[in-house]
């Protein structure tokens, strides 16, 4: 069977809607023809959107993100490194939105104080690996989705191997430990990080470009995670930021500009007072 037997199918399991200009295919005969011809599900769907068959589960994305970006994201590889509070809201909203490929890392189990506000933990999971519940609620919320998983906290040594197939890299880790090798490694492998900070009401997001300035000093000084501790960690506060990092990826993704390159977000939540600054 080849690729031609490949279109004809979609074709002829596809099927139209009113109000939209392409043809639409739902999850179950998309999954079914990925088995027939024997490729990956991801792959499956980077066909019908090349060929103007969307899969139903992103019409409510158009006109907001088009075929040709949701093409885009379907053939995207990310990196997001740290599946706790950020992280977890971060990969939710990139595999809603169809992107096609996530590296998730992250050494850490689920603690009891995680649960106020991280997305992917639950009662039934305290003591187990975040990366897992990663990888089980990304294929519960869209099989198209590719997603690998390493399961130890990141060193600088291991990046080398994972930089270069990224498009880019989501910094969502806690605190600030790492934070400083990542981007260093980013730029020197060419790739955007888009890094968000969180920490009582205080939020932080930025979009870093090879070349471009630095948010550094807008991060807690000192390693760890004091300022967690010491002014709480909120789930309105993480979800929010994280929500800027996942439409500062989506847009880079799909080739737009992002909005806070060279910039730094900062949300008082306190106050609901919002700041964007120039570095």
């Amino acid at each position: 069977m080849s690729f031609s037997d490949l279109v004809q199918d979609l074709v002829k399991y596809s099927h139209t809607l009113d109000n939209y200009p392409f043809a639409c295919i739902l999850d179950a005969p998309l999954l079914d023809l990925a088995s027939k011809y024997a490729i990956e599900p991801w792959q499956a769907q980077v066909k019908a959107l090349e060929n103007r068959v969307c899969p139903e589960r992103y019409i409510r994305n158009y006109k907001t993100i088009t075929m040709e970006m949701q093409l885009d994201l379907a053939r995207s590889r990310v990196l997001v490194v740290g599946a706790g509070g950020l992280g977890g809201y971060v990969i939710e909203l990139l595999v809603r939105s169809g992107a096609g490929r996530l590296t998730v890392a992250d050494g850490d189990v689920f603690e009891p104080s995680n649960l106020n506000r991280q997305l992917l933990g639950n009662t039934h999971l305290v003591g187990k690996p975040k990366v897992k519940a990663a990888h089980n609620r990304a294929m519960d919320v869209n099989p198209f989705a590719r997603v690998e998983t390493c399961s130890t906290y990141l060193q600088p040594e291991d990046l080398p191997g994972l930089l270069p197939e990224s498009d880019l890299v989501l910094d969502c880790l806690g605190g600030v430990e790492f934070r400083q090798e990542l981007l260093q490694a980013a730029r020197e492998h060419g790739r955007p990080l888009v890094t968000g900070f969180v920490a009582g009401n205080t939020g932080l997001a930025s979009t870093v470009f090879p070349g471009d300035q630095s948010p550094a000093a807008f991060w807690q000084v000192g390693p760890g995670q004091g300022a967690e501790i010491t002014l709480g960690n909120v789930a309105y506060t993480v979800s929010m930021i994280a929500t800027l990092q996942a439409r500062e990826a989506i847009h880079i993704l799909t080739r737009q500009a992002p909005c806070l390159r060279n910039r730094v977000f900062l949300a008082d939540m306190q106050t609901c007072s919002f700041q964007s600054l120039e570095l």
